[in-house]
């Protein structure tokens, strides 16, 4: 109880902050920025509402994971969240760090801050959505491992369809280049899913 307490304080404090942002997360039916909306440059200095904002996502995505390894008997009852929420800040880390480095090949860096914004934005939405689900896991009949995973397939469900929404406005530029898209997709998107879930079912065994 207290945890959703937490995420609805913080979602909160982004309303007072920004209620622009704020309209845009919970707006969950626009699954993305539209492609025709043009997007300004970011600030050098960073704004406190993108920090509380990244903070977001971050607490809720580490819960969302962290309740179904603990149903799954993946990891113990007793691991603190803020592990699991630290290997999520150390996985997006990693992944800025390496497309940065990917943003070099297209060669435009002001697309890969678009490209980061508008799929911030749309990670976002999707983390308001497993934030419903939290408050609703108070309720303990709920809080099963097949509540999770009902609620993990609608999240993936929402998540690709805002990815094709997300891509529509890069469509030429994948065209010329599929085999760098598809490698960015598998690594970044793909693969280091199934690596952690390879380890933690080795480790359970």
């Amino acid at each position: 109880m207290w945890y959703s307490f937490l995420l609805f304080c913080i979602l909160l404090l982004i309303k007072v902050k920004d209620q622009g942002l704020f309209f845009s997360i919970t707006r969950i039916s626009q699954t993305d920025i539209p492609s025709t909306k043009k997007i300004n440059a970011p600030s050098e200095n960073i704004k406190i509402q993108d920090i509380i904002t990244f903070a977001f996502r971050g607490f809720v995505f580490g819960y969302f994971v962290y309740k179904p390894l603990v149903h799954w008997h993946l990891i113990d009852e007793l691991t603190p969240i803020y592990l699991v929420i630290g290997v999520w800040l150390g996985y997006t880390i990693a992944k800025f760090v390496l497309e940065f480095i990917i943003g070099l090949f297209w060669k435009s860096w002001r697309m890969l801050i678009e490209v980061i914004l508008r799929r911030g934005l749309l990670k976002t939405k999707a983390a308001f959505i497993l934030f419903i689900s939290i408050l609703f896991s108070n309720y303990p009949p709920l809080d099963h491992q097949i509540y999770w995973g009902g609620v993990g397939l609608i999240y993936i469900l929402y998540y690709i369809i805002g990815y094709q929404s997300f891509a529509k406005p890069y469509k030429k530029l994948i065209q010329k280049r599929k085999v760098l898209f598809i490698s960015y997709i598998c690594t970044l998107e793909i693969g280091s899913l199934w690596v952690l879930f390879v380890i933690l079912n080795q480790t359970n065994t």
